[in-house]
């Protein structure tokens, strides 16, 4: 039991160091020119709904529920939509500055964080362990984590003076960046069999 609740915590903090956790939120932020706190509230809000989404799989199939397929192909798609929104939102600030895209670009990073952390799931199939716990533990490292790495990237995220007038073409730039390191992790990760059967 206390092996699952510490493997929880240790897949909170580990996993939230992927850069689609944190960047894309501090870029948005930092290019609104919000302060520190409200960029550290909008990146916990998209880590809430990332833990909520991992919960709700991780119920539905405790259940009987099976939604593991539906959950992979999510998790699978998130890289993409980063990349699609970062570059959709590069266009749109050159093409249309005043345009809501910041807005929609904002909302939809959210909405992407839905996504379910697979390797939490089977902690919770665990049947000695208490599965409400090990979701809260999860989130709490997981949000604890993000908290740090969003303070630590937003003091030290400075966009190169290049890009000194075009703040939002830059952070177009950066998510869609974002969004293909991610993906080519993703890619790492299905080519050892042992990591895929393990976490996936």
């Amino acid at each position: 039991m206390d092996i699952v609740l510490f493997a929880a915590v240790s897949i909170g903090i580990f996993h939230s160091f992927a850069p689609d956790h944190y960047i894309p939120f501090v870029a948005i932020g930092k290019s609104r020119g919000w302060k520190l706190e409200r960029i550290i509230l909008f990146s916990l809000a998209g880590g809430s709904v990332h833990i909520v989404g991992s919960g709700t799989v991780g119920f539905m199939i405790l259940f009987g529920i099976d939604v593991l397929g539906l959950a992979r192909t999510l998790e699978g798609l998130a890289s993409y939509g980063l990349i699609l929104v970062g570059i959709l939102y590069a266009l749109a600030t050159l093409l249309y500055p005043h345009s809501h895209i910041r807005t929609s670009s904002a909302t939809f990073l959210i909405l992407l964080s839905f996504t379910p952390c697979i390797p939490l799931i089977p902690l919770m199939l665990v049947p000695e362990a208490n599965p409400g716990l090990v979701i809260a533990l999860y989130g709490i490292s997981t949000l604890a984590t993000i908290s740090a790495l969003t303070y630590l990237t937003v003091k030290a995220f400075r966009p190169p003076r290049i890009f000194h007038g075009k703040e939002d073409f830059f952070t177009g730039l950066v998510i869609a960046i974002t969004g293909l390191i991610t993906h080519i992790f993703e890619l790492k990760s299905t080519v050892h069999p042992k990591n895929s059967e393990t976490l996936r």
